[in-house]
């Protein structure tokens, strides 16, 4: 498709003599979960390669080939690190609930988008990493019915359960695959929620404070009185 895509935009760069690049834009496939297969760059760029060079050849210019490669880079940069608030079995499911959610990451409420999960012990010790697995549906903390973070793919708003590692309340869930469309597309302050903070690792492992949790006052300080003799 990328390929076919660059052929007939390359067609429009001949009408125009003063076109100097194409811009074939992003959408390249990410493999956040072991199913998916990220897509290869090299492999689909070598065909419009050529494309750009015969198309030198034919009109004796050379275009700059543009690409926006965001997800690609940072999609699996980033996790949202959250608690497990509580856990409650009906006669169906059991439910693990964050205390995060599409407040913080959309694409499964919106979409139906899977990321992965991965349970770690509250302790923060490796040795209380249990073996043992159970299967659960795991939702956020808005009291929302699309605030479903294992919903089936492509289905935003059906249950699926997830095999995860045996979770108790004040475990942590970690939400890989967060790097993109996922904080600067979250539902900022649905219920009054703050801003997550972010944290930055750098190539020694060290952490480093982006942003800071939202106060409660920044919620409302762009709030105005209402005035007098309106009610």
């Amino acid at each position: 498709i990328w390929q076919s895509v660059a052929k007939k935009s390359l067609t429009f760069c001949a009408t125009w003599d003063t076109v100097t690049a194409l811009n074939l834009g992003g959408g390249y496939k990410v493999g956040r979960n072991p199913d998916e297969q990220t897509t290869d760059l090299g492999e689909i760029g070598a065909p419009v390669v050529e494309e750009f060079k015969q198309f030198a050849s034919e009109h004796g210019r050379e275009l700059k080939l543009e690409i926006e490669p965001g997800t690609y880079l940072v999609a699996n940069a980033g996790a949202l690190v959250t608690t497990i608030q509580d856990k409650v079995t009906t006669s169906d499911y059991t439910f693990l609930k964050m205390d995060a959610g599409m407040t913080d990451v959309l694409r499964p409420s919106l979409y139906g988008a899977i990321h992965p999960i991965t349970i770690l012990p509250g302790s923060g010790r490796t040795e209380d990493v249990g073996a043992s697995a159970e299967s659960v549906v795991v939702v956020g903390h808005c009291c929302e019915s699309g605030d479903l973070m294992t919903p089936k793919p492509g289905e935003p708003e059906a249950l699926e359960e997830r095999s995860l590692r045996a979770a108790e309340i004040g475990d942590y869930a970690i939400m890989d695959g967060s790097g993109a469309y996922c904080s600067g597309m979250s539902t900022k302050n649905y219920n009054s929620f703050p801003e997550a903070p972010e944290v930055l690792l750098d190539l020694e492992g060290n952490a480093h404070l982006i942003r800071k949790r939202q106060t409660l006052r920044q919620i409302y300080e762009n709030e105005c009185d209402v005035p007098d003799g309106v009610f």
